[in-house]
């Protein structure tokens, strides 16, 4: 007991300190490179570590996806909202195309991020083509207060703006996923690059589908209501013109897609009365991109019913809710992007 009693020299006992606290920081350090729960610098999944992926957090996924196109340069960028990210299988595209293909969904990503982040990218890797969506629900016109938002300043150093925290958090829960077999209700990628999510989104649960409708009611609701409030359209022409801008400078194809929703999501901007101000946002949008000779593909009304994908189960539905399409549907849109715009411009890059 004696040994106890002395006293411990102070330099001591900060070292034990510093070097504990570091033996941890590497520790949390190790488990996320060799995890890689976004994605950024494997090309291969590990067998049972991360062959299944979750979505990457909100506050995350500009980030990421800056961090993605410095470490494997893309020729195709696929960029625009979640849609994007759900919809169309990264694994899939890049066969398809012939070359390395990005897809980068960012939430609800209003033109003036997108404009900031295709700056970013394209500084960081000499892209051939770019699939952008353009929508009037997350144009500049209707964009809501987004906590999660990031600036162009941020963009330029990535590395300082991913959350630590959501790193071992989304590390633990990838872990846990590869593990053990999903739940129903996870969400989450396949290692085909598939996307699964819950179908039902909770309608089977007692309750579930009242509240369902609640949720997207509410949520439509508040981007309604930021149209209404904000109908000028000359900030998404001054984002786009910047971006066709960047486009010719840097000699890259660019190539506008409106995408797909459910008949209830059409359903419910007629019932708004914002059909009127989505089609002359359509119609300023459409003349820009012929000024500039950039083709608009406009998928809104596709439903792809009709259609047959070889590449997912006939099981998994069109959409997984009324604004988010399904691999089944996005892999049909693959196809008629290509078929519409060719392969001319995408070779992979000789080292």
């Amino acid at each position: 007991m004696q040994g106890f009693n002395q006293d411990i020299p102070i330099a001591r006992f900060f070292a034990c300190v510093f070097f504990i606290t570091l033996g941890f920081a590497l520790l949390v350090a190790g488990l996320v490179f060799i995890v890689d729960p976004y994605a950024i610098w494997r090309h291969q999944p590990s067998h049972k570590i991360n062959t299944i992926r979750l979505e990457i957090p909100n506050s995350s996924q500009a980030s990421a996806a800056v961090l993605r196109s410095t470490l494997n340069p893309p020729d195709v960028l696929i960029l625009g909202s979640s849609r994007v990210r759900r919809g169309f299988n990264e694994t899939l595209a890049s066969s398809l195309y012939g070359g390395n293909v990005q897809v980068a969904g960012i939430d609800a990503l209003p033109l003036s991020t997108a404009r900031d982040l295709f700056f970013t990218l394209s500084q960081e890797a000499r892209i051939r083509r770019l699939y952008l969506e353009v929508n009037y629900l997350t144009s500049n016109a209707c964009e809501t207060k987004n906590e999660n938002a990031v600036t162009k300043n941020e963009l330029d150093l990535p590395f300082h703006y991913l959350s630590p925290e959501n790193a071992v958090i989304y590390s633990l829960r990838t872990l846990k996923i590869n593990l053990f077999p999903p739940r129903s209700f996870d969400s989450y990628f396949d290692k085909q690059g598939r996307y699964y999510d819950d179908q039902a989104k909770g309608a089977t649960r007692a309750g579930g589908a009242q509240a369902h409708e609640s949720r997207f009611k509410q949520l439509f609701k508040t981007i309604a209501s930021a149209c209404q409030n904000h109908a000028n359209n000359a900030a998404d022409i001054r984002d786009l013109t910047a971006i066709f801008h960047l486009a010719q400078t840097r000699q890259i194809e660019v190539i506008l897609l409106i995408l797909p929703v459910s008949e209830k999501w059409q359903t419910r901007i007629r019932q708004a009365g914002l059909v009127p101000q989505a089609a002359q946002w359509k119609r300023e949008v459409t003349l820009l991109a012929s000024q500039f000779h950039v083709p608009l593909l406009d998928y809104e009304l596709r439903n792809g019913e009709s259609d047959h994908s070889d590449n997912t189960s006939p099981s998994m539905p069109m959409f997984w809710d009324e604004t988010h399409f399904s691999n089944r549907l996005g892999d049909q849109l693959l196809r008629a992007m290509l078929d519409a715009s060719g392969r001319s411009s995408i070779r992979p890059k000789i080292p």
